[in-house]
């Protein structure tokens, strides 16, 4: 995983703990436990970060919820 990829996750975290009340560090912990950010995030980085955050972070979650996967 690069800098670039690092700071990304830590951005699209940050973005859905604003968006859903929650704390970065749950987000983070389901998040990984669901594959999301290496199978994701950051496997999709060079298109996803050409997207605004709240787009990629209201993707994730319709994507968790679909999955019934907890955020």
């Amino acid at each position: 995983m690069t800098q670039d990829n690092i700071e990304y996750v830590t951005a699209v975290i940050g973005t859905l703990s604003i968006m859903l009340g929650l704390p970065c560090s749950r987000i983070y912990r389901n998040l990984n436990a669901a594959g999301m950010i290496k199978g994701y995030l950051v496997k999709c980085y060079d298109i996803l970060h050409t997207l605004s955050l709240e787009y990629v972070a209201d993707d994730v979650i319709r994507h968790m919820i679909k999955k019934g996967l907890p955020l």
